[in-house]
């Protein structure tokens, strides 16, 4: 692919594919159907049910980095092991004939085994951590399309961005030292192997030393995760209120509001930030505690060779150097696999908590395939409320019956029921009793409009492909040709946060193609005349009808 981007620009069908254990499309179905068989439903998870899921999406790359990583090991000790030998050999003491040359190819191929091992080792482990990113980050994405009203309360967007944003990743970042823990233990057991060769008893002086310094980070890891927790929490609080400032910025600028709110931002940082010093006032302290545990380690294991009386020869001192030295990376690296383990367990907590919450009941709406009956919409002995805990509904003893191709308003005061009752068809309110039934698929345009910030071609299109002909009927049937003959670049003139460069009745009438152009069986409009002026409101009414 380098050599064929030497002579040309490289197109899409020049680069390959991704493998389909990498791309969601493959690897997710798999990830969501583990996950439901082993908790029966999304809202029974828990920790370790996700963990078990996530792990079970990428157990061949973990089991492959597993034994990348046990050669690895092994190739790093054949130094320490054999140097004691090297430096015997230099001295004169030759145990076989060509020893020198079998030597130094043995430390040659296990430094090349050791670097290819670790390199593949890294790279497998970074996939692994981008696809357990991915997979919860879409379970995420598609938990909030079937929250319930009561969920929907408790969780702010600010949350949820941080469930995608900090805790997924955190996950992601864990993969990185997968395999650490069970690498120091065995990393530990291979260097008291080696330092029992030369070194004799001393060696069991050097793991009492080792010991004392893994034991002395249990309290401080507690500590630290403990305070992570609260440092997520408050991280939450503050952008749950930042984001409901920039959602109302107007109202706080006409009001002068800026500094008091301003303020309140302020001081929920200055509590994040406290949080924040203590989770690495801590990290401090275990790191200092894991760099001062070689430097303890050789001196305990020598002072004891020196009272014990065991001789220190040239050979012996420098192979336990260099394991010591080899003992220093996993040493050193523990701190922050211990804290990722803290970081980790939280975030994976936070997330499970937030798949248990309730859905949408599947059961609202019957969903009649396209073309079995004449009817569009019938609604028998309805009972419907947004809480279906409580006693009370929210709206009662519905019956209605659409035919295909009707045109239906629902007329009623302000605070009647009449945008609840569309959210009903939609299966966004649970019911309490009666039948639903739908058929056809459906098109829905609320009273606020929803502008994504893209060109109006793609707000109009979302997705779908181009059939100009019904492009241009829809432009026509919106009142969209003049307002785009205004814009310097047409329907490519890309719509700024929110449609703020549009009116709001440019922003409705854009909001109603999108429903038009996507050639539902069933269109649901929620006051969307209210935007727009009295002539413009009788054409789409007239001409949105004769498209239809």
């Amino acid at each position: 692919m380098i050599t064929l981007g030497r002579k040309k620009s490289l197109d899409l069908e020049d680069v390959p594919q991704l493998d389909k254990r990498d791309s969601l499309t493959g690897a997710f179905p798999t990830f969501r159907d583990r996950l439901e068989a082993q908790c029966g439903a999304i809202t029974t998870v828990d920790t370790l049910m996700l963990v078990k899921s996530l792990v079970f999406s990428s157990w061949k790359e973990i089991i492959f980095t597993a034994i990348l990583a046990l050669l690895n090991t092994f190739a790093s000790f054949v130094g320490p092991y054999l140097i004691d030998g090297f430096v015997q050999f230099l001295n004169g003491q030759r145990k076989f004939e060509h020893e020198g040359l079998v030597l130094v190819t043995a430390f040659l191929v296990a430094k090349l085994l050791e670097c290819l091992t670790r390199r593949h080792w890294f790279f497998r482990l970074q996939q692994v951590g981008i696809r357990m990113r991915a997979l919860l980050v879409t379970m995420i994405y598609n938990k909030i399309l079937n929250l319930s009203c009561q969920s929907k309360h408790g969780h702010t967007t600010g949350e949820i961005i941080n469930f995608m944003t900090v805790d997924a990743e955190k996950v992601g970042e864990f993969s990185w030292h997968l395999h650490d823990l069970w690498l120091v233990v065995l990393q530990v057991i291979v260097a008291l192997l080696i330092l029992y060769r030369n070194l004799g008893l001393a060696s069991v002086s050097g793991l009492v030393a080792i010991l004392i310094v893994m034991w002395a980070n249990i309290p401080l890891s507690s500590i630290q995760e403990k305070f992570h927790n609260k440092l997520m929490e408050s991280k939450d609080a503050r952008m749950k209120t930042t984001s409901e400032i920039l959602r109302n910025m107007r109202i706080l600028k006409l009001q002068g509001w800026e500094m008091k709110f301003l303020s309140n931002i302020t001081q929920l940082r200055k509590i994040e930030q406290d949080w924040l010093k203590k989770v690495m006032y801590t990290l401090a302290m275990i790191i200092f505690v894991f760099w001062c545990a070689p430097a303890f380690v050789s001196v305990v294991t020598f002072g004891t060779c020196i009272l014990v009386g065991i001789p220190l020869e040239s050979g012996k001192i420098l192979s336990t150097l260099a394991t010591f030295q080899i003992l220093q990376e996993p040493i050193y690296n523990l701190p922050e696999t211990i804290s990722m383990m803290a970081q980790t367990k939280v975030s994976l907590d936070r997330i499970a908590s937030f798949l248990r919450l309730d859905e949408i009941p599947f059961d609202v709406v019957e969903k009649l395939p396209h073309g079995s009956s004449n009817v569009a919409i019938e609604v028998v002995d309805g009972n419907f409320s947004w809480d279906s805990f409580s006693p009370s509904t929210t709206l009662q003893n519905i019956n209605l019956r659409v035919f295909h191709g009707m045109r239906v308003a629902v007329c009623g005061s302000v605070g009647s029921g009449k945008s609840t009752f569309l959210s009903c068809i939609l299966g966004e309110v649970p019911k309490k009793s009666g039948i639903l039934k739908v058929c056809g698929t459906k098109a829905y345009v609320a009273q606020s409009p929803w502008i994504q910030s893209s060109t109006i071609e793609d707000n109009i299109l979302f997705g779908k492909d181009m059939e100009r002909q019904r492009y241009e009927k829809v432009l026509e049937a919106c009142c969209l040709k003049k307002d785009l003959d205004v814009l310097s670049f047409g329907d490519q003139t890309i719509i700024g946060e929110r449609g703020i460069n549009l009116s709001g009745g440019q922003k409705q009438r854009i909001q109603i193609a999108r429903a038009l152009y996507h050639d539902a069986d069933i269109y649901l409009f929620d006051d969307v005349f209210s935007a727009v002026d009295a002539h413009t409101g009788s054409h789409l009414f007239q001409v949105t009808h004769f498209l239809l």
